[in-house]
């Protein structure tokens, strides 16, 4: 069961909020801007919100997912864990060459995005791709909690989790999931 709310990530007056648990998720979009103060009180960063949404269409705005310094892999981040979600196995501080992400005609290294950030600009990633493939579209599964207010959704580092193979066993990289 869902319930609306108000989603201060996007400004759209409405999120919702879903039961905790595990959920199937399919990764719609990234927009990236600087950390609020409440985030980053006194050193900002280019702060990700994961758009994710579910097979019912409900989306869950994954957010305060910092966008690591030189777009560099580390296994403890929570946005290597949910691009290691997306691929299907956990990244590897090598795997940042097989990594291509768009941000745009004038963004083209971390310091120009970190840049635009500060200056008040919400950068939408263009494309996401890992080994010439889209992570766009692919699915992942989020335990998600509920904080004790009740108010919000939460998804901790590594409780993103890859979809698992038919059958049992290792998993797989996030099947693409319905058009949305």
């Amino acid at each position: 069961m869902a319930m609306i709310g108000f989603n201060t990530s996007t400004n759209t007056g409405d999120y919702t909020l879903f039961n905790e648990g595990v959920t199937v998720f399919t990764l719609e979009g990234i927009h990236i801007k600087v950390a609020t103060e409440f985030e980053a009180p006194y050193d900002p960063y280019p702060a990700a919100t994961l758009v994710w949404v579910d097979p019912e269409g409900d989306k869950f705005y994954d957010s305060f997912v910092k966008v690591p310094i030189g777009l560099k892999l580390n296994d403890k981040a929570k946005w290597t864990k949910r691009l290691g979600a997306l691929v299907g196995r956990p990244l590897k501080d090598d795997d940042v060459s097989k990594l291509g992400i768009d941000f745009g005609d004038d963004i083209s290294n971390y310091d120009q995005l970190f840049e635009a950030v500060k200056a008040g600009r919400t950068v939408e990633v263009l494309a996401l791709e890992f080994e010439g493939q889209s992570l766009f579209g692919r699915q992942a599964q989020l335990n998600l909690t509920v904080t004790q207010d009740g108010k919000w959704n939460r998804c901790a580092a590594g409780d993103a989790t890859p979809m698992p193979r038919a059958g049992g066993g290792k998993t797989r990289p996030g099947a693409v999931g319905a058009p949305i």
